[in-house]
């Protein structure tokens, strides 16, 4: 049991941590929790997460995929009875970018950089709109995959490659949603019970 004096320490603690000038994040503006609440509680039999901090040649792609397939194959059940929801954070949130920003802002040369693992060739977009088969955006959408990116993540992406976080919203793949820290979305989605895989191999 705390005692008294242990408690208020901890409070003083609060305080002096709650007095810390901490470094400003990227805005999340308009996001819709409703919306990201409403994807959360969508009645699926199964819910996974994918947590991505690296772009990793696109490994959660891989990982979703498989585990689609292991669901409506390998366990027979019906397509559309797994919601696999992956979470691009810290160099991942790259993936959620399209070709346009990939061509101008040198953002696999930036992920490069800061020791992350993408072959992509210049000039030639986000390799992973496309895909391998099976494992493009589109494709995993179409199986009802989520996708949801950092967007404080964006920011520090932007400071990579002397953008902007508001610049680089505005190169958001089509059906992402951003929030406002992936951190975060990770947790809500394992408080609507999703299973959670770190896909960063």
């Amino acid at each position: 049991m705390s005692s008294r004096r242990g408690f208020l320490a901890a409070g003083a603690t609060v305080a002096a941590v709650a007095g810390v000038a901490w470094p400003a994040l990227a805005a999340a503006t308009d996001f819709d929790r409703a919306a990201f609440l409403a994807l959360a509680r969508a009645p699926f039999a199964h819910r996974q997460s994918f947590a991505s901090p690296l772009v990793a040649n696109g490994a959660v792609l891989g990982f979703m995929f498989n585990s689609l397939n292991a669901y409506e194959h390998g366990f027979d059940d019906a397509p559309g009875t797994l919601h696999a929801a992956a979470v691009l954070y810290h160099t991942g949130v790259a993936l959620a970018l399209d070709d346009a920003a990939w061509n101008a802002y040198g953002i696999a040369d930036a992920v490069r950089a800061a020791g992350d693992r993408v072959d992509a060739v210049a000039g030639s977009g986000n390799p992973f709109v496309r895909g391998p088969r099976g494992w493009s955006f589109g494709e995993l959408q179409g199986r009802r995959a989520s996708f949801f990116a950092c967007s404080n993540a964006l920011g520090d992406l932007a400071r990579r490659t002397d953008t902007t976080p508001e610049l680089l919203r505005t190169h958001i793949l089509p059906g992402m949603m951003v929030v406002p820290a992936g951190v975060a979305a990770i947790n809500a989605l394992q408080e609507e019970r999703f299973t959670l895989f770190v896909a960063n191999a």
